[in-house]
């Protein structure tokens, strides 16, 4: 937890009807409560299955949902236990529900929860966590340290990681070379991207040096791996935050993501606009881009150049370590002792060494596990697929003991969210770098004290 003393997060129903205000404009409800325990009485403690068969709630579309479906029927299969995967949209989808569901009684068995709302569902006093459900015989200590380090809330997994991630940098190898750039020497700053980023565009290569979406989770990697705190408290780890942050290290980040706009190297796809972003990369507007290690498949399959996956730039030449992202699965508390055996057999299976291999091979998600790391590099995996093993490395060589690494866990994380997003675009537009930070600061500021206060 980055702290010796536990974090009781038990929210007052003030703090819980101030949260709920203020989230309505984002869709996003905060509830009071706490985390609730096997068999705790924090929250209501009474839900029902939506269904006979266990029903997930994701957010993963397209390809990933269908391996999603793949997973529960060789599980189905397997312990011949029905299971039905919803798909919802969108995190945001998610959340919603979740807190209709519990509004209503009715629940699915277990919640695909973007990292970045994880202490809104935690908030409800609805959560059974994940630790106290799993089999007896499930080795805990299997799961990767950085992965799970972020999902542990006062000492015990409160959900179970599943497709996590972290940003890297893509580049264009044969734009690089092109432009006389060599492209196993990529850039490692920010004033590196900016030098590769001249000249490309001046080399009349490609349009732009660099794109990556308007997201808080790109500015939360340069605080981490410059080791700076968004906010105070640890990141909302071991109390209630009450103060944003901008160190100087992030008006040096706004004032070269300002030039990067104002000289041509830099081109802003929208705010949260990952496909716009990763369109203009593989289309060859752009040489480099900042995405999530999950597009590494994606990537490669859709670019007609050689993609290599490279660490994230830092703003200097400190490189802590990432935030991690993605999603994991929680529970919720309230349903039977035989429903929890069949929600346990689930999540151990999900964690299966083998299901772990094939999601991570299909995804550029982290495997989660010691276990399955051990599989793929017995096949030698990562050895002829070396874009994978980017992030896992800059995960791994990351100081997890650094409270900076560990992303913000806020209940008004979805209004911190957007002010920073649209601020960013205030920030590189204005003549005022300085003030334009300290508005950025103020806002995110009074959305913590409104929710906390």
């Amino acid at each position: 937890m980055g702290s010796d003393e536990p974090y009781d997060r038990c929210v007052s129903r003030r703090r819980a009807l101030k949260g709920a205000g203020a989230a309505v404009t984002a869709g996003v409800v905060g509830l009071s409560g706490c985390v609730g325990d096997d068999g705790g009485d924090s929250g209501s403690g009474s839900v029902d299955p939506l269904a006979d068969e266990l029903t997930v709630w994701h957010a993963m579309g397209g390809q990933l949902g269908e391996t999603l479906d793949q997973i529960a029927a060789d599980f189905q299969d397997e312990a011949d236990i029905e299971v039905t995967m919803q798909f919802q949209d969108s995190y945001e989808d998610v959340l919603q529900n979740t807190i209709s569901g519990f509004d209503s009684g009715e629940m699915a068995d277990m919640l695909q929860v973007d990292s970045l709302f994880a202490q809104q569902v935690l908030d409800t006093g609805e959560i059974r966590p994940v630790e106290t459900i799993l089999p007896d015989d499930f080795d805990t200590d299997d799961f990767l340290d950085n992965v799970t380090d972020f999902f542990v809330i006062d000492d015990e997994l409160a959900s179970m990681p599943f497709n996590n991630s972290n940003a890297i940098m893509y580049i264009n190898r044969d734009a690089f070379a092109e432009a006389g750039l060599d492209p196993d020497d990529p850039p490692s700053t920010i004033a590196d991207v900016r030098a590769a980023s001249e000249t490309l565009v001046g080399e009349g290569v490609t349009d732009y040096g660099i794109t990556w979406p308007n997201h808080v989770w790109f500015v939360e990697h340069w605080y981490s791996l410059e080791g700076e705190l968004m906010t105070d408290a640890e990141n909302g780890h071991t109390g209630d935050p009450s103060q944003f942050r901008a160190p100087d290290a992030v008006t040096d980040l706004y004032d070269w993501w300002r030039g990067m706009e104002e000289d041509g190297l830099y081109t802003n796809p929208g705010i949260e606009a990952w496909g716009e972003a990763t369109s203009l990369f593989v289309e060859g507007n752009c040489a480099m881009l900042l995405t999530s290690t999950a597009s590494v498949a994606g990537l490669i399959a859709d670019s007609e150049f050689e993609v290599d996956a490279v660490p994230y730039p830092t703003i200097s030449e400190t490189r802590v370590g990432p935030v991690i992202g993605g999603a994991s699965f929680y529970v919720p508390e309230g349903f039977s002792e035989d429903r929890y055996d069949e929600i346990g057999q689930l999540l151990e299976f999900m964690a299966d060494p083998s299901v772990q291999v094939d999601w991570h091979k299909g995804t550029g998600y982290y495997p989660i596990t010691e276990s399955s790391l051990e599989e793929l590099r017995s096949e030698n995996w990562f050895e002829e697929n070396p874009n994978y093993e980017t992030a896992l490395n800059q995960l791994r060589n990351g100081d997890a003991s650094d409270p900076a690494t560990k992303r913000i866990l806020l209940g008004p994380a979805r209004q911190v969210q957007t002010t920073v997003q649209d601020q960013s675009v205030d920030i590189i537009g204005s003549s005022d770098l300085e003030g334009s930070i300290d508005d950025m600061q103020e806002q995110a500021t009074a959305e913590l004290e409104d929710y906390y206060g």
